[in-house]
């Protein structure tokens, strides 16, 4: 029996670490990325100046396109994965949009 708890401890101590991967594919990332997404305008609202508002759009995105790859390989049933993923595609489309128009307004 001994045995067995050691071997129970090994082997959460090794999902552990693979889990907390830091790799944009890690199981981890499946279930951060939701709260980031959620996050919304909080991503840049507050920004201090242009650089900063552009800089954190960018980053919004790139958890928004994370989350929508994530969505799109996992093959797991999830209830309404189809529209998650064309509103992800939205918000994608929408803040690459956003992105654009404060680079060119940076420029002039």
């Amino acid at each position: 029996m001994a045995d067995m708890i050691v071997q129970v401890c090994f082997d959460v101590v090794e999902f552990s670490r693979l889990y907390e991967q830091d790799h944009p594919k890690s199981a981890k990332q499946l279930f951060q990325c939701n709260e980031e997404v959620k996050k919304g305008l909080k991503w840049f609202i507050n920004a201090q100046n242009q650089v900063e508002f552009q800089n954190n759009v960018s980053d919004y995105l790139n958890e928004v396109t994370l989350a929508k790859q994530l969505y799109q390989d996992i093959q797991i049933p999830i209830e309404s994965m189809d529209k998650i993923i064309v509103q992800l595609s939205n918000l994608q489309t929408h803040l690459t949009k956003l992105k654009q128009e404060a680079s060119t307004n940076q420029s002039l």
